[in-house]
């Protein structure tokens, strides 16, 4: 992630790029430390090995080591800030399209390609590795936990991307920034002290000097042994913090202004040499990186080599040889200097290139300059929290605010007067994002009208579970959105991208034509890029005019909405058989959705908007939506409401699917009874012990992965639907109670399971008011009876074992009442 090769180099000039922060407990002055939250996440998930990935992740092992790590940062010292990403910009799609291939399609691929011994072994799951789904969620939900403890640690979230909210908060705290990103190192503001990779957070715990002296009670002496000469060092750690009182933590930072000496370039022009040399915003493919890439470097230089070049040509053009004309050199403005250094880059291929295309090129260059741009802080400003929309902006520069603010907009342009309800709606979306209790995938639609649902392991011959599981209940989600605060509109008649038609294979003999048809759209394009020129890429420099640097963006400025003439289309990026591919769908109006489900009179006119009713009221739409409004699903307790919506839901949608096709294939997709109990009670393993249950060596099923992934989206989407409904407390997610590994493993050796009266109580909610044929038949081997033997069959408990019975002829129950444990805990 970041600049291409930026982190290599700063490894390898580490000694004159980096400085050294030691902390020990206790520690008198706080360091304030800023945290990228993703990066938090992977560092977790890909250095433990108590956290195998393969079964959909061990989630309440995650949690654990979560809470360790920021519990131990606190003893020793650090006042810590998460951050994590908000919407993703459109800029960064092709990057998305491309990661998400890398690490989630082209792994599943390999892992379902693979022989089964092959596939186990712990080589080939390393290079599969992708990262469980609802890592995000448990990380949430430690990190709130520790919060109540102490007032050293807070939560972000930021506008839309990351990187540059967290070095601006760093500026504001006088902090370093802990992330996986080398974009820290280019971006820059005042009062930041750098970058501090994650993976250069070094415990030190001591070597163990002596070995405990031993006792005995009969002898004389005691055996003392003392350690060798040559005694190594204390040994270094991970992330994970020692198991020790004594804590010390090593940090290796690097400063932004060390690099740009190093460089000898201004600090205020590190982003334009990062767009050079290529990041996450300067290419519209992989494709389009390589081609850009050797348009600017001799394919024989490394990625740290072109750092080096390209800086140097930059220096070259602020600092024009003395042969040369002054005249024909200087550079005038950041804009001729970008236009100046693209061409010096690109001297070979001029002959070969139309001025169209390079202008192009120009435009993209400053495209990604741009991502990096971080306004400058008012000395007047507060420290944080100006405002309760946003810790670091003021409303007018809050880019937050415009795309919860649609509906809003349409109204007052219809009868110049704010509607009191939808300022009530957005702002309690407002507040529910910023304290964490709206997933910014939630956020995604609102921005940009996408949608990105994390895959994960499935099988890639069978149809996408984030299409045939998840997409209905999504649709739910953007449908109340829409009606709260507005989705974008959609995009108007299609157009002919003039930059496909210099591509295609239908190309215009006439090479002028093709042309002037692409500098007219740079003409074009020339207008929106030099106006935020002048008051965002000009920072680097320094504002000339006072007046133009404090202009809110034109966004927040020149909104026009108008009324929508079609429905709102969202583009889902989901697994498209090999790869991620973008789906449109239509999103369908709040009023037909509620009328499907019985609850016309929600969309009367005048009657309350759904996110304002009262709580009872919005339950009740969330289980009408997911089908499952009984008596039997109203009476659980909250933490026990998500498993059994999940399994009620996916065992639905299977069961549809296979009565529209009516194919024997989708016959056996569906749910078997002692699978969905094997779900309830894998919830129920978290806080009990079952001995017939072995997790030494937990066998890898296709079909147990299928059910593993159908459950995880729709534990995610449920999820997603109750913080879009304001019922993140009535349904809590119990995403950290999951284990995977657990769910296998029962799945593998269902006699493990316990007699449970909350289990049949569950299984009894899940299959309340469902047809026949909803489950598949439990399949029964055929016995023969012996000779003398009663015709009465033993009474089962439904998934083929016997019941139990006492003396007095009523069920043993063993282990009564877990899920008032899991109830207490969520508390």
């Amino acid at each position: 992630m970041g600049v291409h090769g930026l982190t290599t180099y700063l490894r390898e000039h580490r000694r004159a790029l980096s400085s050294t922060v030691k902390l020990g407990s206790p520690s008198p002055d706080r360091v304030s430390i800023v945290v990228d939250g993703w990066s938090f996440i992977y560092a977790i998930s890909t250095n433990n090995s108590s956290l195998p990935w393969v079964y959909g992740g061990e989630y309440h092992e995650f949690k654990r080591a979560a809470k360790a790590i920021v519990e131990a940062w606190l003893r020793v010292g650090l006042d810590i800030h998460f951050v994590f990403d908000g919407a993703y910009p459109d800029l960064k799609f092709p990057t998305l399209v491309t990661r998400l291939g890398q690490s989630h399609i082209q792994p599943g691929l390999l892992f379902f390609r693979t022989s089964v011994v092959s596939r186990s072994t712990p080589r080939s799951l390393a290079e599969t590795w992708m990262l469980p789904p609802l890592s995000y969620s448990v990380c949430i939900n430690a990190l709130k936990e520790v919060q109540e403890t102490t007032t050293f640690l807070h939560l972000h979230f930021a506008d839309e991307e990351g990187d540059p909210y967290a070095v601006e908060l760093a500026g504001r705290v006088g902090g370093y920034v802990v992330g996986n990103d080398s974009d820290f190192v280019i971006l820059n503001s005042e009062g930041y002290l750098g970058y501090i990779p994650i993976d250069e957070m070094v415990w030190e715990a001591p070597s163990l000097e002596e070995t405990p002296a031993v006792d005995d009670d009969d002898a004389d002496f005691q055996i003392v042994r003392k350690p060798k000469f040559n005694r190594k060092p204390p040994v270094p750690m991970g992330i994970h913090p020692p198991e020790t009182g004594d804590l010390k933590l090593h940090l290796t930072a690097y400063s932004p202004t060390k690099l740009s000496t190093h460089l000898n370039l201004p600090v205020t022009l590190l982003p334009l040499l990062g767009a050079l040399v290529g990041n996450d915003f300067s290419s519209e493919s992989e494709t389009h990186r390589r081609r850009l890439q050797n348009l600017f470097f001799e394919r024989t230089l490394s990625l740290t080599q072109r750092i080096d070049h390209a800086a140097a040509v930059v220096r070259s053009i602020l600092t024009p040889s003395q042969n040369r004309r002054k005249a024909k050199h200087e550079v005038g403005s950041v804009m001729d200097l970008i236009d100046k250094t693209v061409n010096a880059l690109m001297a070979r291929h001029l002959t070969s290139m139309g001025s169209g295309e390079i202008e192009q090129i120009i435009n993209g260059v400053v495209e990604a300059t741009l991502q990096y741009a971080i306004p400058r802080t008012d000395p007047h400003d507060e420290p944080l929290w100006p405002t309760e929309i946003c810790a670091l902006h003021m409303p007018s520069t809050c880019s937050l605010l415009p795309i919860v603010s649609r509906r809003l907009l349409e109204q007052l342009r219809a009868v110049d007067e704010e509607d009191q309800a939808l300022l009530e709606i957005r702002q309690a979306l407002i507040h529910a994002y910023r304290k964490g209790s709206l997933s910014p995938k939630v956020m995604d639609s609102l921005n940009t009208s996408s949608s990105w649902p994390r895959p994960f392991l499935e099988h890639p011959d069978v149809e996408n579970v984030n299409r045939s599981i998840g997409r209905p209940i999504r649709a739910w989600i953007y449908s109340i959105l829409d009606d709260a605060v507005g989705l974008p509109d959609p995009p108007t008649a299609p157009e002919e991208d003039p930059t496909d038609s210099v591509q295609s294979d239908e190309e215009e003999e006439d090479p002028d034509e093709l042309i002037d048809v692409v500098e007219s759209d740079s003409e074009q394009e020339d207008v929106d890029y030099l106006a935020p020129l002048k008051g965002e890429l000009n920072r680097l420099q320094g504002p000339e005019d006072e007046s133009e640097a404090t202009e809110p963006p034109p966004s927040i400025t020149s909104s026009h909405p108008r009324e929508r003439t079609s429905p709102a289309i969202v583009a889902e990026y989901i697994r498209r058989g090999t790869r991620v591919a973008a789906e449109d769908v239509e999103v369908p109006s709040l009023q037909s959705l509620l009328q499907s489900v019985d609850l016309e009179d929600f969309s009367e006119e005048g009657s309350a908007h759904l996110l304002l009713r009262q709580e009872d009221d919005r339950f009740t739409v969330l289980l009408r939506a997911l089908k499952s409004d009984t008596p039997a699903v109203r009476a659980l307790s909250p933490i026990e409401l998500a498993p059994v919506l999940a399994v009620r839901w996916t065992a639905l949608m299977l069961f549809q699917r296979s009565e529209e096709t009516g194919s024997k294939e989708r016959a056996r997709e569906r749910w078997a009874p002692i699978e969905a109990r094997c779900w309830l009670a894998t919830f129920h393993a978290a806080h009990t012990e079952l001995p017939q249950l072995d997790l030494s060596s937990v066998t890898v099923a296709d079909r147990n992965i299928q059910l593993m992934a159908q459950m995880l989206v729709a534990l995610e989407c449920i999820d997603q639907l109750a913080q879009v409904l304001f019922l993140e407390q009535r349904v809590p997610s119990p995403a950290h109670l999951l284990s995977g590994k657990r769910f296998h493993a029962l799945l593998n050796n269902p006699d493990a399971l316990v007699d449970l009266d909350d289990l049949d109580r569950l299984w009894a909610a899940v299959g309340e008011d469902f047809a026949p044929g909803v489950f598949q038949e439990q399949k029964t081997k055929k016995v023969k009876k012996k000779k003398g033997s009663s015709d009465a069959m033993p009474a089962t408990n439904g998934y083929g074992r016997q019941k139990q019975y006492n003396s007095a002829g009523t069920r043993k129950a063993q282990n009564q009442s877990f899920f008032a444990l899991l109830d207490s805990e969520a508390m």
